[in-house]
């Protein structure tokens, strides 16, 4: 609990700085600022304000404390120089207007004013910038060198991509006078590119800075290309990448993990356990960060689990593993009504229970979601298809399982859950195959048990769980060909022909002797 309301007071706390630096940005007046924080600090930072006594002593001190303020923010109207007004002396009456002497008032408030942190100042400042106030302060050049990339990574990490491209591109208007310092800054713009999907703009930067940067900061700039090829599936040329890498920074601590990665891109688990182990004691003195440290432990201790939280994330993998042994350890259950078709007599529909719809509900609004409706405003925009291993969209799905188990009695879940864990297999076999088998094997329980006592059951084609019994099937079916189980693809097969015997797919794929 003690964590949690430290948690929530810095949170407080931090929303009140932003709309204290918001305020004076917004009008680039001292004493309506002052005015502002005398009336609104109180109440927005109580845990700031309220161990001391009385009103009086928290006006003055939000007097004070924004006077603090007020001296260390840039401001757009001064150049992005701050315009700060000189502390009174002694004797002098208190700005705060209660008509007594600085000493007598406000002053023991001032000597217990913490120095504000001038990268914070920048990224306070920064953080409620429009987008051309940021292109302008990125001209300016009053942003420190040491500051510039920090700033502009936070806000691509916070998906300001554009603001983040405006404020250190004019920093590669000279790239020759470039150094270390500004690693960060050149990671930042490339990304800022890809983000945008700027790629022309990319390459022309690449071929320009490529020519001109320094060594050391011209190998930063290929680790970040040596990344983009890997994320596009372009291995060979990801390792002639990490070649002119090498040869621009050898001592680069980047090095390591990168060629790491690229093996366990490339499915060569033993080698990259192998070099995770060499490089992790080699760098051991290294400035490699804690979290590259962190990775090739990871990968030394084992390298198909490591190659499962590099593809996929952390928190997708844990809900992977999550996910097969919800599997493993529950039974299937059969939420099903069998019913005699109106449509084509002699078939029979698969009807889900309320409670099963309901669910199935909730999961096509997390799955493969599709907009309502085209409007004049998207009827121009092409709709990007929805990845079901992006990050985000698998941590929702199977949060969504892992919330709601009873999603796994559905034959429609089932069938997409095996559409996506397909999928993934083409690429990390070892860590989608078994969830596959688990996934197939449930369904053909479900089915099995609802058309239990049916003699040579045929569905009705075209409703929807209909079609996802016997894709689960066709799912099957190819699965054990892969595998090369050819008695288990016929098993499939049959069953699948049996159930949709006028399926005009099967004309053009002939069954499996």
């Amino acid at each position: 609990m003690e964590e949690q309301y430290d948690e929530e007071a810095s949170e407080e706390f931090a929303r009140f700085l932003h709309n204290a630096v918001a305020e004076i940005l917004r009008t680039e007046d001292a004493e309506a600022f002052f005015a502002w924080m005398r009336e609104n600090g109180p109440a927005q930072a109580p845990e700031l304000f309220g161990e001391l006594p009385d009103d009086e002593s928290r006006r003055s001190y939000a007097g004070i404390f924004g006077r603090s303020l007020w001296n260390a923010i840039p401001l757009p109207g001064n150049g992005f120089r701050p315009r700060p007004l000189p502390w009174p002396e002694r004797n002098d009456p208190c700005p705060c207007g209660s008509g007594s002497k600085y000493k007598k008032c406000c002053a023991e408030w001032a000597s217990e004013m913490p120095e504000l942190d001038p990268e914070a100042v920048w990224r306070l400042t920064v953080d409620e910038l429009s987008l051309e106030q940021t292109e302008a302060l990125g001209a300016s050049g009053r942003v420190p060198r040491s500051v510039v990339g920090d700033l502009a990574t936070a806000l691509l990490d916070d998906g300001d991509a554009d603001r983040a491209l405006a404020l250190v591109l004019p920093l590669f208007d000279r790239p020759e006078k470039l150094d270390e310092r500004d690693a960060a800054a050149l990671n930042t713009l490339l990304e800022a590119y890809d983000n945008l999907e700027l790629e022309d703009e990319k390459q022309e930067a690449v071929e320009r800075l490529s020519k001109v940067l320094r060594p050391v900061l011209r190998g930063v700039l290929w680790e970040n290309l040596v990344r983009s090829h890997a994320v596009a599936g372009e291995m060979e040329e990801a390792w002639e990448t990490l070649e002119k890498a090498r040869k621009d920074n050898p001592k680069s601590p980047a090095l390591g993990p990168l060629e790491v990665s690229l093996l366990l891109a490339e499915g060569k688990m033993a080698e990259a356990g192998e070099r995770a182990r060499y490089w992790r004691d080699r760098l051991r003195d290294s400035d490699l960060t804690e979290e590259g440290f962190k990775f090739l432990d990871r990968v030394a201790a084992d390298p198909e689990k490591a190659q499962t939280e590099f593809a996929l994330g952390d928190e997708v993998s844990v809900r992977l593993r999550k996910l097969e042994e919800v599997l493993a350890r529950t039974k299937p259950k059969v939420e099903y009504e069998v019913q005699d078709s109106t449509e084509e007599p002699g078939t029979l529909l698969l009807v889900p229970s309320p409670a099963l719809v309901e669910i199935e509900e909730g999961w096509v609004e997390i799955f493969d979601p599709q907009p309502e409706m085209w409007t004049a405003e998207n009827l121009d925009r092409e709709l990007e298809d929805w990845d079901s291993w992006d990050e985000e969209n698998a941590e929702d799905w199977l949060g969504f399982l892992l919330d709601h188990p009873d999603a796994l009695d559905s034959l429609l879940v089932l069938d997409e859950v095996a559409d996506a864990l397909s999928e993934l297999a083409e690429d990390l076999p070892s860590v989608a195959d078994s969830l596959l088998q688990y996934v197939l094997d449930r369904g053909t329980a479900i089915l099995d048990g609802a058309l239990a006592g049916r003699p040579e059951p045929r569905l009705e084609r075209h409703p929807e769980t209909n079609d996802s019994a016997v894709s689960l099937l066709t799912k099957g079916m190819f699965r054990a060909q892969r595998r090369g189980d050819l008695e288990a693809a016929k098993a499939f097969d049959r069953r699948r022909r049996s159930l949709d015997p006028e399926n005009p797919a099967w004309e053009d794929e002939p069954p499996i002797e």
